[in-house]
């Protein structure tokens, strides 16, 4: 009897215990093979200094194809083994493991390649390409094509069922003021359905700024950036965009000028200077920059939480965590040191992701640092280890110290279907080359889920995604992963419209999409594990 009544208390004791703090399984090592000759990458890409590139599905098969693009600029030594300048590189994906390499579209230029996105700018189901060009005026410079990339502006090319048009001056988005662009950004900041363009201009020229072009319709934008309130001064090198504020449209975070835009309720924005203690920075040295921005959530509380890599020799990337709003603001704090990525890298870490790659349930943080012995590059990549007192815990692959090389953009994708996410790396040094890196890493469930808008914007851009333990829908304690649907992310790089999630042994799930201003909910529950889903509204 007295047994029994230990037992009773031991059981009532324990259920006055916290619970469990979730935890990533094991760890298995997260791997990639070099599959670049194979793939039919090394010739086309031979001697690119590459700089920008995406993925998007250009010709409508389902699979990701690719757009890698570089500075031409430079005297004709410094692109060996080519004889000169490398044009830009479109590259359309057999679905076999290779590419066709594209050499007839105006995709394929020369110019001063700093970013590029596919977008699906006039929601016919075929993604537009535009490509951020970092001109400096008229060229000084006498040899072609030299004298052309520098002076060449950004690209906006119609997708005409596959075949490129270039659109760009009757467009209203490259117009001749835009010069040294850097990154863009397709968002939906009225939520009126069409996809508008942010393009973030960088620091170095007469009057750097940041413009917003409001989509008009038939690839028609207007310059709409003082109207909404966004200032005119506002320089970067990345972005990042998604709605932390809950009001169900997009707000902006530019890095290298560190300020956060919130939308607001007349369909403005205001800058956060609230924040500005907190994403404040200072720079070790003349080229000491923060770079690319990331939002996702790290751990698991369907809060968006910001990375920022950095452009710099010694880069001190950061970590904030999202601790919820206050008065309308998100109130991020810096949590680098506690999360495990307090150490300095040694190389600059200019583009940066958060992904599952090796699809444990948990979320990893990519930069597109890496170490390179010899001909094999390892990507620099902390795995997200579980939650110990409610923040993410990371470890990286390798000892950071080791870091050697670096890659100015490097885009990831499933490009062969199997669950796992790969790495396009743009190379931009002479002794290196581009690389794709297909992700062998232990198989694990997943789920990749694409939303597809009619009243929105047809690629889903801006659409919430939460997974949940199946038959709890809804519910914060059974939350397994949550993401905004974006593209365009980082750095310099463009990614395709699609969550993707990783299970572990999950093979059943709850998946609720919230539509972008407040256009609706839509559960999908039981849905099975290892596909991609299409959500269509």
């Amino acid at each position: 009897m007295r047994a029994v009544r230990l037992l009773v208390l031991l059981v009532a004791l324990l259920g006055t215990l916290p619970a469990a703090k979730p935890v990533a399984p094991p760890a298995a090592p997260i791997t990639f093979n070099d599959v670049t000759e194979t793939a039919g990458l090394k010739e086309p890409l031979a001697g690119l200094m590459g700089h920008g590139g995406a993925w998007g599905d250009f010709d409508g098969d389902g699979r990701p194809d690719l757009f890698a693009g570089g500075f031409c600029d430079r005297p004709n030594a410094e692109y060996k083994p080519a004889n000169g300048p490398v044009p830009a590189v479109l590259l359309r994906n057999r679905g076999d493991g290779t590419f066709e390499h594209i050499k007839d579209s105006p995709a394929t230029h020369f110019g001063r390649t700093s970013g590029a996105v596919f977008a699906d700018l006039d929601n016919d189901g075929r993604p537009e390409l535009y490509v951020a060009n970092n001109a400096k005026g008229k060229g000084k410079k006498t040899e072609e094509p030299q004298a052309g990339a520098v002076s060449k502006r950004s690209l906006l090319l119609k997708n005409g069922n596959g075949q490129f048009t270039d659109v760009s001056k009757e467009s209203g988005a490259c117009p001749e003021a835009l010069l040294t662009a850097r990154n863009v950004m397709p968002l939906d900041y009225d939520a009126d359905g069409k996809l508008d363009l942010l393009v973030i201009e960088d620091k170095f020229t007469r009057a750097p700024r940041t413009a917003l072009f409001r989509n008009e319709g038939d690839l028609k934008f207007r310059d709409v950036t003082k109207e909404v309130g966004l200032p005119e001064d506002v320089y970067g090198l990345g972005a990042a965009v998604a709605d932390l504020n809950g009001d169900g449209r997009p707000d902006v975070f530019v890095p290298h000028s560190n300020r956060l835009f919130l939308s607001t309720k007349e369909g403005k924005f205001r800058e956060a200077t609230e924040l500005k203690d907190v994403f404040a920075w200072k720079p070790l040295d003349g080229e000491d920059w923060p770079c690319g921005a990331h939002f996702a959530d790290l751990n698991r509380d369907g809060r968006l939480d910001l990375v920022l890599s950095i452009h710099g020799v010694k880069a001190r990337n950061r970590v904030y965590i999202n601790d919820g709003l206050k008065d309308g603001t998100p109130q991020f704090r810096d949590v680098t040191k506690d999360v495990g990525l307090g150490d300095t890298v040694p190389v600059r870490c200019p583009h940066v992701e958060v992904q599952d790659f090796d699809n444990d349930g948990w979320p990893d943080i990519y930069f597109s640092a890496a170490r390179k012995d010899g001909d094999t590059v390892t990507p620099l990549i902390f795995r997200n280890t579980g939650v110990k007192d409610g923040l993410p815990r990371f470890q990286p692959n390798w000892a950071v110290k080791d870091a050697n090389a670096y890659f100015p953009a490097g885009p990831s994708a499933d490009f062969d279907g199997d669950g796992r996410l790969d790495l396009f790396l743009i190379n931009w040094f002479r002794d290196n080359h581009s690389r794709l890196l297909r992700n062998v890493s232990p198989e694990k469930k997943w789920l990749a889920v694409r939303v597809t808008g009619k009243s929105v914007n047809r690629m889903g851009i801006g659409a919430k995604v939460a997974v949940y333990a199946a038959g709890k829908m809804g519910k914060p304690e059974a939350l397994l992963g949550y993401q905004e649907i974006a593209t365009g992310y980082g750095y310099a790089s463009g990614q395709m419209p699609v969550a993707h999630f990783g299970l572990g042994d999950v093979g059943v799930v709850d998946v609720r999409v919230t539509l972008p201003g407040g256009k609706g909910v839509i559960d999908v529950p039981g849905a099975p594990a290892n596909r991609l889903m299409v959500v269509k509204e």
